[in-house]
């Protein structure tokens, strides 16, 4: 066999050395420019990464982000000492908005290093200075910092439950580094214990910085000790928790930590390019940190959370829940933490019980007895008893379907809103299904007079579903996802969609009992509707000159965006699907509109404030609401401010073409369904003419 000197090896041993080749050709260049051959490529790009590229190279640190080396004993003010604890704060609340544990919490070196960061491990050649105590950084510094990554660890284990969706919603990549997993939340509690025993015992911090340590270890453990309580054993100890917290967060805000100097040690304890040396996939990213105000406000928001989550636990009202998960969409700004939106589903259910004692069957009645006003067991009873069909009726299956149906739903009411969006989509088709099940029950009952309330059980299941069709349409405008030639069927849509639910509303009426907390949510649900019929028929007809009236490319975007009411499932049931889309009678309702010469778009707008106005003034929220009663006035008070806005809108449809629609702003921080009317439109609208590709037509 033939042996290859060193010379026949690939590269061989004759190297030469041409920096000085390359220095030249590019003397010219200006620092930091690049000059691409003929056909660079993405994969040219990328093996950038081997040969050190800063700008592609998240691992190569570059001449400008050198910084001194990070000492764990380097003595502190306490002042600076509150500076960083607040930082971690800030980063702790930026992991929870959605960014990574490497890009935030894992900044704080001192994080990283916390299994050396003991009292027992603290240098004996330390300078025992007056203003700058040793002791600060073993006993107080690491108290806190262990605060923050237990407290982390315990919210990663709830969001690892799957109510909320690792990398849409949160990060879970912990980059192989410690939360304290291992460490109890006893032990934690112990060491915040012992350092503001410290503080106080010691006299070593001066005021107001003592004050100052004190309220921001008080504070990192009430929100331990409410992260890891059991909501469900001591409701009123839990909200004593939340009132601590509160306590000491006030007292955290009257003593702010000024920034440290430029040449403080304490700017070392932060390095935002430390997920280069962790075991992270993500690239690499410097977030910038929010001022501490809005630290702050975070953490009464998450405060705000779990004092709804303590009322919810002690509801035991399905309807209650359905409310309090809507209003925190409906009214702004909704909730957005996902640790409490995750939590708030985990006490509706666990997996096992409904509100930790309830069973299945519990959940099936109390959705009869909410809507109709009696119970599922007399239900059971009076269709066994009175049905003529020859085959059994599958009571356990509709049950376990039932309450499959009504868990999902509850607990969607808490996902992000597109994700409770799209969860709404699919779940139409189940819905209908179970409508159809209820039906063929009815079916074999017949001759039930319509104030029998055991006909109307199929309309539990249709309102049901009738809401969740008008949340689809609506939370478009929210989620700002119509175009301009789109608003105009998705208004008219909606008042489809009421109108049915007013008729079914309307049947039930007659049967349900009057003074019950079922038939005062039905009559409360009835105007409230008729308010927002009166609403959304105006703003179809006043958002027509947005359309192109090229009507084949209406009908391609109608099957697009409401592809979900003609997806498969739908071709089981024999009973029709009630309000379906119907582009081909929009189509026709385009053309008789613009010929009513009785229809006053101010006029309607005018009725719904008058039913609205009369609701609140009254008081009358339902017979569901309760604690949630001024939150659902308020969304009464927010319809009623819409319709004031759009006061001004034409009185006629003979005035609409002079009507400039570019003067209405749809704008989800001041109303998610309706539009703003410029103030300026009411003395625009007669002499500005809108722009369109062409005038009025009826559909071909």
């Amino acid at each position: 066999m033939e042996t290859l000197s060193i010379d026949d090896l690939p590269g061989g041993e004759n190297f030469r050395d041409v920096t000085d080749i390359f220095v030249e050709a590019a003397a010219s260049m200006e620092p930091g420019s690049f000059i691409l051959r003929e056909g660079f490529t993405l994969q040219d790009a990328m093996s950038a990464f081997e040969i050190g590229e800063p700008r592609l190279d998240s691992g190569m640190a570059g001449a400008t982000e050198e910084r001194p080396p990070f000492d764990i004993w380097a003595p502190l003010l306490p002042e600076e000492l509150c500076w960083i604890i607040d930082r971690s704060f800030s980063y702790e609340m930026l992991w929870h908005a959605g960014n990574t544990l490497a890009h935030t919490v894992f900044t704080c070196l001192y994080a990283l290093v916390i299994s050396e960061l003991h009292p027992d491990m603290m240098p004996f050649d330390l300078v025992d200075d007056a203003l700058r105590p040793p002791h600060l950084i073993p006993v107080v510094l690491r108290a806190s910092i262990c605060g923050m990554l237990k407290c982390c660890d315990l919210s990663w284990r709830e969001l690892c439950k799957g109510h909320v969706y690792d990398t849409e919603d949160w990060q879970s990549d912990k980059g192989d580094t410690s939360l304290l997993e291992g460490t109890s939340v006893q032990n934690v509690i112990l060491g915040l214990d012992n350092a503001t025993t410290w503080i106080l015992r010691s006299k070593k911090v001066p005021e107001p910085w003592a004050t100052a340590l004190v309220a921001r270890l008080n504070l990192r453990k009430a929100l331990l000790q409410a992260m890891d309580a059991n909501i469900f054993k001591a409701p009123s100890d839990f909200l004593d928790l939340i009132n601590v917290a509160r306590n000491h967060l006030q007292t955290v805000r009257t003593y702010p930590a000024p920034p440290p100097a430029p040449d403080s040690a304490a700017r070392l304890a932060f390095d935002p390019y430390i997920a280069r040396k962790l075991n992270s996939s993500v690239p690499l990213r410097v977030i910038d940190v929010s001022p501490v105000t809005e630290t702050w406000d975070s953490l009464d928001a998450l405060l705000d959370a779990w004092e709804e989550q303590r009322l919810l636990s002690l509801t035991s009202t399905v309807a209650t829940w359905e409310l309090a998960g809507n209003l925190r969409i409906w009214l702004n700004p909704p909730l957005r933490i996902p640790y409490a939106r995750s939590s708030t589903q985990s006490v509706f259910y666990d997996g096992l019980l409904v509100l930790n004692k309830f069973n299945p069957t519990w959940v099936i009645d109390r959705f009869f007895f909410e809507t109709l006003g009696v119970s599922y067991q007399a239900v059971a009873q009076f269709v066994a008893s009175n049905s003529v069909a020859q085959w059994p009726q599958p009571w356990p299956d509709l049950q376990r379907g039932h309450f499959k149906l009504m868990t999902e739903y509850i607990r969607a009411l808490w996902y992000n809103p597109p994700r409770r969006r799209r969860f709404f989509m699919r779940s139409l088709v189940d819905l209908h299904i179970y409508y159809t099940r209820l039906v063929a029950m009815v079916s074999g009952m017949p001759n039930l007079p319509s104030t029998n309330v055991m006909r109307h059980i199929p309309a539990c299941a249709l309102v049901w579903r009738l809401s969740v069709i008008r949340e689809v349409v609506l939370s478009g405008f929210q989620l700002e996802l119509y175009t301009s030639e789109e608003k105009p069927f998705a208004y008219w849509y909606a008042s489809q969609v009421i109108e049915a639910h007013l008729a079914c509303l309307d049947d039930m009426l007659l049967a349900v009992d009057p003074d019950c907390p079922a038939g005062r949510e039905l009559r409360f649900q009835h105007s409230l509707l008729t308010a927002l019929q009166a609403m959304v028929i105006p703003m179809f007809a006043l958002s027509m000159p947005l359309m192109s009236f090229a009507w084949q490319q209406m009908h391609a975007n109608f099957l697009r965006r409401y592809k979900w009411a003609f997806g498969p499932g739908y071709e089981i049931s024999s009973v029709p699907v009630v309000a379906a889309p119907d582009f081909d009678e929009f189509m026709d309702v385009c053309g008789r509109i613009l010929q009513d010469r009785t229809f006053s778009p101010s006029d309607s707008f005018e009725l719904a404030r008058s039913i609205l106005t009369q609701l609140i003034e009254a008081r009358s929220a339902g017979g569901y609401a309760g604690l949630w009663t001024n939150e659902r006035i308020q969304l009464l008070r927010n319809l009623a401010d819409a319709c004031q806005r759009l006061q001004s809108v034409p009185r006629s449809m003979a005035e609409l073409p002079s009507f400039d629609v570019g003067l209405l702003k749809w704008d989800p921080q001041i109303n998610p369904w309706f539009p703003v009317l410029e103030p300026e439109g009411a003395e625009r609208r007669r002499n500005v003419h809108v722009r369109r590709t062409q005038p009025y037509a009826a559909p071909p």
